[in-house]
């Protein structure tokens, strides 16, 4: 018999996290989002969460640009991120507008973070780890980090998407006002059997430089069978703003096959 066991709990360990997110900071600068994006993240909360200051966690901050936005707003944020990203100028600095910000580099599945949130939010980074790694993230969020009456807002990558870059290949330019940015081979392939998207940046000056990261994609009743024994449940999601429950006129064409995740928003069982 020839192959790997494709159960084998190693297949998709996350060594590269720390490497490739080192090496995007390089290629894509302290602020790789899209532009505005952290005010839109900011508008997200203030549309599904409670009214008020809260205390906020962020997983996977990257930059940290959305966890200081947070704070600007007047909300208590931690931001942790695996990367050193995380001490970017974007972070970095005074915060002005009444809040605080904590930045934390290290592994959020082992990282002590004390106290309860008010809301836990991991904006597009969701689905790193293996499927035990991933309810272990979700169980923490459940059992150590929300507080009650709080919700956890999280991205997920949905298979949809995944599947329709598969084959998907372009040759990027530098970006102009990005010192470290180089031209790249960017490839997209889909793996069905783990149901994970791989995502390859290559220098085409340099391919032994390549870095690949490796996300977990979920359709919304595989994650709702993820959240048993997290002592979390699924309150609400959406794609693109466009509410996802069952009898809802969702298309086929619609955002949730096209967009790259939906949102959902989490609260303790009851």
């Amino acid at each position: 018999m020839t192959g790997r066991n494709i159960l084998e709990a190693g297949d998709y360990q996350a060594p590269w996290v720390r490497d490739f997110y080192d090496a995007a900071r390089v290629w894509w600068g302290d602020n790789a989002g899209d532009d505005g994006i952290e005010e839109q993240r900011a508008a997200i909360v203030e549309r599904l969460c409670r009214p008020g200051r809260k205390r906020v966690l962020e997983l996977g901050a990257g930059s940290g640009a959305t966890a200081r936005r947070m704070a600007e707003l007047g909300h208590d944020v931690v931001a942790i991120d695996l990367s050193s990203w995380i001490r970017s100028a974007s972070a970095a600095g005074p915060v002005a507008g009444g809040g605080s910000l904590r930045l934390v580099e290290g592994d959020y599945l082992v990282e002590k973070i004390d106290g309860r949130f008010d809301l836990v939010a991991d904006w597009d980074g969701f689905g790193i780890g293996t499927d035990d790694e991933n309810h272990a993230l979700l169980a923490r969020i459940g059992r150590e980090w929300l507080a009650p009456g709080g919700a956890a807002l999280v991205d997920v990558a949905s298979p949809f998407y995944a599947y329709g870059t598969h084959g998907k290949r372009e040759i990027l330019d530098p970006l102009d006002d990005v010192p470290g940015s180089v031209e790249m081979d960017h490839r997209c392939s889909f793996d069905p059997v783990a149901c994970r998207w791989v995502d390859r940046w290559i220098p085409t000056a340099d391919p032994s430089a390549e870095r690949v990261q490796s996300v977990r994609s979920y359709t919304p009743a595989d994650f709702r069978l993820l959240l048993r024994g997290t002592g979390l449940r699924l309150d609400y999601a959406e794609c693109d703003g466009v509410p996802l429950a069952a009898g809802h006129a969702v298309t086929i064409g619609g955002p949730l096959m096209t967009a790259y995740s939906y949102l959902v928003r989490l609260v303790q069982e009851s």
